[in-house]
């Protein structure tokens, strides 16, 4: 044999050399080197726990959006009904009117209680502002007219009405206010 046959190792003994090499490896690495499989499991499980509650939230504000933005298209076709409603009472109660009158206040009235249904379930609730203090979280003051020290800061008169869901200001009632200084 010559000299590199001899240097060259056998095919049995370069297995065994590998494998020893490979076991000295793996023994010489220490534990943190390796993958902890459980910690990224925990991660992964804490990641997927805050994407689902912040999915369930920006569904639940989007929805919240959208039954906000439908009722602001609708309130003042509700408020149109209110106002009319109130006026053909007035006229009702002051003189005598023909039965289709007083059919078409009879229909408006049932037209308004649905709407009032509906509102409810949705929690929107028209705000009652005549004779209280002014808010102005709650009511925008559009002009202010000479009152009685009693009426100075409260509101007298609504211009257009307000209205609240879920105990936020959806729109602000517009508003005039009493001033004390002349009696009016």
């Amino acid at each position: 044999m010559s000299k590199k046959e001899k240097e060259q190792p056998l095919p049995e003994q370069e297995e065994k050399i590998l494998s020893e090499q490979d076991t000295a490896e793996t023994q010489a690495t220490p534990a943190e080197d390796q993958p902890d499989y459980y910690e990224k499991y925990v991660r992964l499980s804490a990641d997927f726990e805050n994407f689902r509650r912040r999915t369930e939230r920006e569904k639940a504000a989007f929805l919240a959006y959208g039954k906000k933005d439908f009722v602001e298209k609708l309130l003042p076709a509700y408020e149109v009904l209110l106002r009319q409603q109130a006026q053909m009472e007035k006229q009702t109660v002051s003189d005598e009117c023909a039965a289709e009158v007083k059919s078409l206040l009879g229909g408006i009235k049932m037209v308004l209680g649905e709407l009032d249904k509906a509102f409810k379930a949705e929690g929107i609730e028209k705000m009652d502002v005549i004779d209280t203090p002014y808010d102005p979280m709650k009511e925008e003051c559009i002009a202010t007219i000479p009152s009685s020290s009693k009426q100075d800061g409260m509101v007298l008169e609504e211009v257009q009405m307000g209205f609240m869901m879920d105990g936020k200001v959806l729109r602000p009632a517009r508003v005039v206010v009493g001033k004390a200084g002349e009696e009016a």
